[in-house]
């Protein structure tokens, strides 16, 4: 994630600078930090001096000094790792290391949104007797941004899409737990339990809507049933 960050240190145009109005100073600044190792030393060295303190190493200030002493530190780490695992200290450990990776997922930018994909319910452009299809990306961030099938010129919302899709069970929809429990009222948790008892099929972090609302009325029927 380090040497991925490295490529995000530059502000992006388009949806990752400030909403405020402000200039920005031209850098990202989470990247950056990231990727000099600014978020990753202060944590990983306090560690390594108890580790090494509790073992009886070398002490820090004596260790010859590498010239990348992200990657020598995290080496010290694994190289110890079976052990710390037997620390009372071991929790507190493990927060900290996974507060280290939840800012390198962010500078990294590998937490992006998942894709809702919506065929286009208009008619198709030369066969009218047909749907046009086109897959529609969605942000349910807005639902009410225009959305433009490009095939057929048809605009749309992401709100009218998802009332067309959703009224017929035969249109193609995929959309994540989080947007699926938005729009039917229940959380993602419950979605995701639904999916797997129906054997609802998955893309990636995406699930087929039309078969989540048949599992999910037979989810129903059964708990009726069970009362």
């Amino acid at each position: 994630m380090r040497d991925e960050s490295k490529k995000y240190i530059q502000a992006q145009q388009g949806g990752h600078g400030t909403n405020s109005g402000e200039p920005t100073i031209g850098i990202n600044v989470a990247a950056l930090d990231f990727s000099s190792g600014n978020d990753i030393l202060p944590i990983m060295w306090e560690w390594e001096k108890v580790i090494r303190e509790d073992r009886r190493l070398t002490p820090p200030a004596l260790v010859e000094t590498q010239p990348d002493e992200v990657f020598a530190t995290v080496q010290f780490h694994l190289a110890h790792l079976d052990w710390s695992f037997k620390q009372g200290w071991i929790d507190e450990y493990a927060r900290e290391m996974a507060t280290i990776h939840t800012k390198g997922t962010h500078a990294a930018r590998r937490n992006v949104e998942p894709v809702r994909r919506i065929s286009c319910p208009s008619p198709h452009p030369d066969n009218e007797s047909r749907y046009c299809d086109a897959m529609l990306a969605i942000d349910d961030a807005d639902l009410l941004a225009p959305v433009l099938c490009k095939r057929c010129g048809t605009q749309w919302t992401p709100a009218r899409l998802v009332a067309v899709a959703m009224s017929d069970p035969d249109r193609e929809v995929w959309l994540d737990a989080e947007s699926i429990g938005r729009w039917v009222g229940i959380s993602d948790r419950q979605v995701r339990r639904v999916c797997r008892a129906g054997r609802v099929t998955k893309r990636g972090q995406l699930y087929n809507v039309s078969e989540f609302l048949v599992a999910r009325l037979h989810h129903v029927e059964q708990i009726k049933k069970a009362i």
